[in-house]
């Protein structure tokens, strides 16, 4: 019991050290890095059970965005004629949102329908 003692204690200066952020993984890791003390994450997590300690959950931030009837509906402008006679007539593009890390990066995509 007294390794655990030890252990309990190492666990709660990273725990307080971090401010509660991170779980028994991450803590095992910084446990590891900062501290190069190797601790299976099994013990880690028993430990922490026993002290109390648990990771600040985080919630997704949800966006609340309201708006009028048509007001994000485009003209649609091509009618489904997704044919071009010469360059530069027709462009067609989208845009899609990912998630990295605490991040958004957007890609967007720009076609010529020219030469599809």
């Amino acid at each position: 019991m007294d390794r655990d003692k030890e252990a309990a204690l190492l666990i709660s200066q990273v725990y307080a050290r971090y401010e509660g952020k991170y779980g028994y993984r991450q803590i095992q890791l910084f446990l590891w890095h900062d501290d190069g003390v190797w601790m299976n994450h099994k013990k880690v997590l028993r430990l922490m059970q026993k002290l109390g300690i648990q990771a600040e959950i985080r919630r997704k931030r949800r966006v609340n965005m309201t708006y009028q009837a048509g007001e994000r509906v485009a003209e649609n402008l091509l009618n489904r004629n997704f044919t071009a006679e010469k360059p530069n007539q027709k462009w067609v593009t989208d845009v899609t949102q990912y998630r990295v890390g605490e991040r958004w990066l957007y890609l967007s995509a720009v076609k010529d329908l020219f030469n599809n």
